[in-house]
């Protein structure tokens, strides 16, 4: 077998001794910032210079401390670690297993995080147990690291997944387990992601422990097994105690697979292009990386967090609900339940679908777009969307307001673009900022304008009143951005530009502007924006909110709080002050819309490397 390599000329001077090469089944996914994959597919390679050292924040991936603690249960290759059973009940066994993991883990894990684990670990054991009674998984050795190699006249190529390998005690089965929180049979694999790990489970020798850049080498006890016979790959789900075998053959299989698929999504290891996202702020090279713009301050707090972080408008809005929420499912990865969407986060998302799509097309939407339900025809957008009748007919009085003030109908606007990612790092913060517009467009005078819509509740707005700037921190930090001097495309601009907040109701509609040259304008939402940031950026007790969302709250089963409040206190209805038309935020009264419903925050369960 051979590999060829792309060579990668990194953007920055490397220190490296070179002479090997590491490819990981997730570099197969495609996914990601290309300069960050090719790097570290070259563990050893490291920016030249000394760049700032940063403690180890909270852990994020519970997963790999089920794996820790299941491996002192169970495993082989650590058997000076392993938890003794006797004289305990398994509760307590797997109780002190998951306590030691942490304690040895390089991560800090708070006491939140370790229900999660031993729930998962009582999961992954149900499914050992199982697989053996059913006579699927024979008895076997189980160990951490199985590696690969392949030497060919360049340098020595490292084929590695995260797993749990389990290898028959004759040495002729060998099965890898990769591990999920939930629903074994709906996990995603590439078919080279899934050939590569195959490859691993048919040649990988049992590698010691070391440091990350170091290179693996095979341990001499235990023993190497033998090659073996027969070879599987097994995905499973913690929580739900569920599996799903994904190959099982031959070695030869293995290769052949792994032959026709893994050469041809190496380009990634190349390099050549940055992708500025929040993976920005666990990099390693972001201190020498050109590919992230460096926005001092722009977030506005004055405080320096020790380790860099990363921050989206949700998880502002998410904090403000809930501190503690947010802290279970962001900080520490905890699994999240996946809820059903209710009516009106349905309706937002399926609303800003319908204008994404319909934008793209480069022309105003208009009411020939939102045809009765004799009249569609089979290119209408909501049935190449895919919505049934009843959502159309849910949906269509919002879409109905937004044809009056689609950006597209007026003079001279071009060069709209819908959700444009938009990443910087705030250097003075030490946080990684990540936000998407709903879409960004050139006005006839040619400044740039962001826009973010959203859909209202049928009962409008709320008796209480809190500024607008205040309630929506992606607008807010849209008007920083600006007024600092961001802009979607490379070209100088005459005008800071505005932002505009799209209100849409089920029969009236409003555009609020925002002009990132005010003055006044720009200090209400600095203002605004700080004193979001600053509450999540310096909250070290997490605290439950004073009216959490724990109905819809995706980490509920591992939080403390009480059964979810009653809404006894929802506000009267009241009606949108305008008139349908486009105003100043100083002319918009201090009230905010109730029900806001923006796009849902992306989760994936990824491994951090």
């Amino acid at each position: 077998m051979s590999l060829v390599i792309p060579a990668w000329d990194p953007p920055w001077p490397v220190d490296s001794t070179g002479g090997y090469v590491r490819i990981t089944s997730t570099m197969m996914r495609g996914r990601g910032c290309a300069e960050q994959t090719a790097r570290k597919a070259r563990p050893d390679s490291f920016p030249s210079g000394d760049s700032p050292r940063e403690p180890a924040g909270p852990g994020s991936f519970p997963l790999g401390l089920v794996r820790d603690a299941v491996l002192l249960l169970i495993g082989d290759d650590r058997p000076e670690a392993r938890v003794s059973s006797t004289g305990e009940l398994p509760a307590e066994v797997v109780r002190l297993a998951v306590g030691r993991a942490a304690e040895d883990s390089w991560q800090e894990w708070p006491m939140d995080s370790l229900p999660a684990v031993e729930a998962g670990v009582v999961g992954y054991l149900e499914v050992l147990e199982s697989l053996r009674v059913a006579g699927e998984l024979p008895v076997t050795r189980v160990f951490s690291d199985l590696v690969s190699v392949v030497e060919p006249a360049t340098e020595r190529i490292e084929l590695w997944t995260w797993a749990i390998h389990h290898i028959s005690e004759e040495g002729s089965v060998r099965e890898v387990h990769l591990l999920r929180w939930r629903s074994a049979r709906d996990v995603v694999l590439s078919e080279a992601e899934l050939a590569l790990i195959a490859n691993v489970a048919a040649d990988g020798f049992i590698a010691q422990h070391g440091k990350w850049y170091q290179r693996f080498l095979p341990t001499i006890r235990p023993p190497q097994p033998p090659p073996p016979d027969r070879v599987r790959v097994r995905v499973v789900g913690l929580l739900d105690s569920t599996s799903d075998l994904r190959f099982d053959g031959s070695p030869a299989q293995a290769h052949e697979s792994f032959a026709a698929l893994v050469p041809s999504h190496l380009g990634p290891l190349a390099g050549g292009s940055t992708l500025p996202s929040y993976a920005c702020a666990s990099c390693n090279v972001r201190y020498v990386c050109p590919g992230i713009a460096l926005f001092p301050g722009v977030l506005g707090v004055a405080g320096f967090s020790p380790t860099t972080r990363s921050l989206s408008p949700s998880m502002l809005w998410t904090h403000g609900a809930c501190p503690r929420q947010l802290f279970l499912a962001r900080d520490l990865g905890l699994p999240r339940t996946r809820l059903e969407p209710s009516d009106a986060l349905r309706r937002g998302t399926q609303v800003h679908d319908w204008l994404r799509h319909a934008h793209d097309r480069g022309q105003a939407c208009s009411p020939a777009d939102l045809p009765g339900e004799d009249e569609p025809g089979a290119d209408s957008l909501h049935l190449t969307l895919g919505w049934s009748p009843v959502e159309y007919e849910a949906n269509r009085p919002y879409l109905a307001q937004h044809i009056d003030v689609c950006p597209l109908a007026r003079d001279g606007v071009s060069t709209l673009r819908s959700e444009i990612d938009i990443t910087v790092w705030d250097t003075d913060a030490n946080v990684v900022f990540t936000t998407r517009p709903d879409s960004a467009y050139l006005d006839a005078d040619g400044a740039w304008v962001m826009r973010e819509t959203k859909t209202l509740s049928p009962r409008g707005l709320p008796k209480d009143p809190t500024d607008l700037l205040s309630r929506y921190p992606q607008v807010a930090a849209a008007i920083c951005l600006l007024a600092d001097g961001y802009r979607p495309d490379t070209q100088p601009a005459e005008h800071p530009g505005r932002v505009e907040l799209e209100l849409l109701g089920p029969a009236e509609a409003a555009v609020v502007q925002f002009d990132a040259a005010d003055p006044t304008t720009v200090l209400v939402a600095r203002t605004a924006l700080a004193n979001r940031v600053d509450a999540w950026l310096f909250d070290s007790t997490h605290p439950i909110g004073e009216h959490p969302p724990c109905r819809t709250c995706e980490v509920s089963a591992w939080c403390d709080v009480q059964p979810a409040r009653s809404l006894d206190d929802i506000l009267d209805s009241a009606s949108l002050a305008s008139d349908g038309g486009e105003v100043s935020w100083h002319q918009v009264p201090d009230v905010v819309l109730r029900e806001i419903v923006g796009s849902p925050a992306e989760q994936e369960e990824d491994f951090p490397f």
